[in-house]
């Protein structure tokens, strides 16, 4: 008998724990910036600034182990094959622990590298290389939970997902409280902060998968076996995936770097304000993606079934879901924003920076949602060269974009610039789609 199709109480119902776990993910990089810019300097934000942006291309770069775990667990699931449901999962902790293990024993060039193209002032450097020399500790645990939710989600365990991001976000924060605010440690406080919390969500991690597998019959009959993990046809499928994947997020993260690089551009408080704001985007994107999971979910399921009506139904009741949500989400921030940011950002030339351009801020997850979505519809697809090949496209109308703008608009150029990225983003997959649907048949 086929499965009960989709329907929209399913899509919110399994969205709502997505929402609060996605949403604790980037607290993370909130907490480091609202903690600093209480302190009330401007360069401490702008050092935080540039860590992250060069931290970000090694984390961000790794997170196809997230989602190509979740499209092939989700076709795995689909296909009835709980063997590679399991085998999936193992092969993803495997590469999580050598990437991990790599980059934490070449932390130190990287820094180096990453100051060596972005721009910053002395000061802002110094900071941003205390703060990624000590996040950097947390890779490893890290890209361990980018296997084990991507398992999760393929899985569709909403619940599970939210407590392994809460965990995280909860300690992430006390910890941010007490190393810079206590303790007056700084960015490099704020760094080793992120990277401890992130240790105890592998910890918690770990804990629920031994909770969930005796519930699916427990480990599988040759689990371990050598032939068949390291299954040749497997292996070279999970690589291709995952390369094209790590292409594409190498693409949006050069998009993504040469954001904050513009907003360097147009000085010191002007990074710091973009920053922030930049903090409450990846808030909302996060929230977005809750969605966009579901849409991995039971797009991964389609191709598993070999069904384009499933494929299509979730991509109308999964984009219905988040264009609803991006509207309220644009709406909050015009808000409620300038009251928020009055609040957490101590420097006043970054706090007028920041409300300046709050209404650029707002438009992004109205005008993005349907980027979040059709991700969400290619990654279940496990169709990493559509991904790459569409990311590819989208930066470079993007850049552009930006070299038309920035110049004559100032910052306003950059945020235009940003937006036509999001819109762009999502025009090439839709223009990808087709060709899905025709693969899928």
């Amino acid at each position: 008998m086929d499965p009960a199709p989709l329907t929209r109480k399913d899509v919110l119902l399994r969205a709502w724990p997505l929402v609060f776990a996605n949403a604790a993910v980037p607290l993370a990089g909130v907490a480091d910036t609202f903690v600093l810019g209480l302190r009330g300097d401007a360069s401490d934000l702008a050092g935080v600034a540039l860590g992250a942006a060069i931290f970000n291309i090694v984390y961000w770069s790794v997170y196809f182990l997230r989602m190509g775990t979740t499209g092939l667990t989700a076709q795995a699931s689909g296909a009835d094959d709980e063997a590679e449901v399991q085998r999936t999962l193992v092969r993803a902790l495997l590469l999580a622990g050598v990437i991990g293990l790599l980059v934490w024993l070449i932390r130190v060039p990287l820094a180096e590298l990453g100051f060596a193209i972005l721009q910053g002032g002395p000061q802002a450097e110094a900071q941003g290389t205390a703060y990624f020399t000590a996040r950097s500790w947390g890779a490893l645990p890290a890209f361990g939970v980018f296997a084990l939710t991507g398992w999760l989600i393929g899985l569709g365990r909403s619940s599970e997902t939210l407590i392994v991001h809460g965990v995280i976000s909860a300690v992430n924060i006390g910890l941010d409280l007490w190393f810079v605010l206590g303790l007056g440690y700084g960015p490099g406080g704020v760094g080793a902060a992120t990277a401890i919390a992130e240790g105890c969500g592998l910890i918690v991690a770990l804990a629920l998968l031994w909770r969930i597998l005796p519930r699916r019959g427990g480990l599988t009959t040759g689990l371990l076996d050598r032939a068949a993990l390291l299954d040749p046809g497997a292996i070279r499928r999970m690589i291709d995936i995952n390369l094209n994947l790590m292409l594409r997020t190498w693409a949006m993260i050069a998009g993504f770097t040469w954001f904050a690089n513009a907003g360097a551009r147009q000085g010191t408080v002007a990074l710091a304000g973009n920053h922030v704001l930049l903090q409450v985007i990846t808030v909302w994107a996060f929230v977005l993606d809750s969605f966009a999971f579901i849409a991995e979910a039971e797009s991964g399921r389609a191709v598993g079934r070999k069904s384009i009506a499933h494929m299509r139904r979730t991509l109308r009741l999964t984009s219905e879901a988040a264009l609803g949500a991006g509207v309220i989400l644009g709406g909050l921030t015009l808000v409620f924003g300038p009251g928020v940011l009055t609040a957490v950002i101590g420097d006043p030339a970054a706090r007028r920076a920041a409300i300046d351009f709050l209404p650029y801020c707002a438009a992004v997850p109205v005008l993005g949602a349907m980027a979040w979505i059709f991700d969400g519809i290619f990654i279940g697809a496990t169709k990493g060269a559509m991904l790459r090949n569409a990311s590819f496209a989208s930066v470079a109308i993007y850049l552009v974009a930006d070299l038309v703008l920035a110049p004559p608009l100032g910052n306003h150029g950059v945020w235009i610039a940003f937006l036509v990225y999001y819109i762009a983003r999502a025009g090439a997959l839709a223009a990808f789609y087709p060709a899905l649907e025709k693969r899928l048949a």
